[in-house]
């Protein structure tokens, strides 16, 4: 058994990113659990809470936490929709490593500490959905969707669409500043820029569980519209990828 435990005294702090919406019932868990396990034990860490416009009293729970010098709450009179929310958020980090996080309860925050320590190693760590507890057609459509892209785009990925992830921040700051082609599966689209831009990936299992009640993201009466819109918009992005201007980091 590997005992390891991620050693956090040689910090290099992060920027914690979180899309909210209508998480009434989760959320301050999820603020208290992050600033336990993550911003206490790295100094100069923020969290960015990426509230998408809640009716549900979401909003009224942030504000509680929001005069705290690590809490920032980026958020609108109206719905902006994810990716919207999503590159505001990314603007506004300032940390060297910006990690992403979806909400719900789907992930365990233990688990930051193992794409933590794979940080200088790789431009952006993906946490693998293991051991998932969650519907059954969701995991294959997760597995269907994965091979589709690996056979449409010719590359090598995990989990393309994991919402649990971090960057270094030259990598997502770039690609923050991109038009980006979807507006739904996003965290695929950010995984394949992420490749095209000459970004080195790494994977790493994390957990994941069955959130209560319906998903905000994705609900189920959705999934296929959404699915067929986004492959529709394949031949756009390969096109945008592969384009000679495409602009690369230096890794």
């Amino acid at each position: 058994m590997n005992c390891k435990k991620t050693n956090f005294s040689n910090n290099d702090p992060v920027s914690i990113i979180i899309a909210v919406y209508n998480e009434a019932g989760t959320i301050e868990d999820e603020i208290l659990n992050i600033r336990s396990k993550i911003l206490s034990k790295i100094p100069g860490s923020e969290l960015i809470i990426a509230e998408d416009g809640s009716m549900d009293g979401t909003q009224e729970i942030i504000l509680k936490y929001v005069c705290d010098n690590d809490i920032i709450h980026s958020s609108g009179t109206q719905r902006k929709g994810y990716a919207r929310a999503l590159k505001d958020a990314i603007h506004i980090a300032q940390n060297p490593y910006v990690f992403f996080s979806d909400t719900g309860g789907k992930f365990d925050f233990d688990d930051f500490g193992k794409l933590y320590d794979l940080r200088e190693k790789y431009s952006l760590i993906i946490g693998v959905r293991s051991n998932r507890s969650d519907k059954l057609y969701r995991r294959v459509l997760t597995v269907s969707y994965n091979f589709i892209l690996r056979k449409y785009f010719n590359i090598y990925l995990e989990d393309s669409d994991s919402g649990f992830r971090m960057y270094k921040r030259e990598l997502i700051k770039k690609i923050g500043n991109e038009a980006w082609v979807n507006t739904a599966l996003i965290e695929s689209e950010l995984t394949l820029r992420a490749i095209f831009s000459g970004g080195s990936v790494g994977y790493v299992p994390v957990a994941y569980m069955q959130r209560s009640g319906i998903s905000r993201g994705l609900p189920p009466q959705n999934i296929f519209k959404v699915i067929v819109s986004v492959l529709k918009n394949f031949p756009k992005l390969k096109t945008v990828l592969l384009s000679d201007d495409y602009s690369k980091i230096q890794d």
